[in-house]
């Protein structure tokens, strides 16, 4: 009996972790279409995520540009999102726009890249 409980909850974190992934990899993917130019420098999770051992409880483990994502930019019913809404605000408050750090290739999430 209890291995079946120890299987069963190993199998849930699997699934959790699987479907997180795959939800990352979902957004990486519509960035990319979003800016084919900025794949090489930014198609990958530090645009939107911290490498925080321990993410914190307002926004587990994203950056400031993936939290302004979530909250401005992402449509729930067709599970998307719309990159334009954000392109104006300046994220991580380094002075430069999002939109604007994008196109040089810096990462609009992170301060120390302008």
């Amino acid at each position: 009996m209890k291995k079946t409980v120890q299987s069963t909850l190993l199998l849930l974190v699997i699934l959790g972790v699987a479907s997180s992934l795959m939800a990352t990899v979902d957004a990486q993917k519509q960035f990319v279409a979003a800016y084919p130019d900025a794949k090489a420098k930014l198609g990958n999770c530090k645009t939107c995520h911290t490498m925080a051992p321990k993410p914190t409880k307002e926004a587990p483990g994203v950056n400031a540009y993936g939290k302004d994502l979530g909250e401005k930019a992402f449509d729930k019913a067709k599970n998307t999102y719309d990159f334009k809404k954000v392109e104006g605000l300046d994220s991580d408050g380094d002075g430069v726009k999002n939109a604007d750090e994008i196109k040089a290739g810096t990462n609009p999430g992170d301060k120390a890249s302008k």
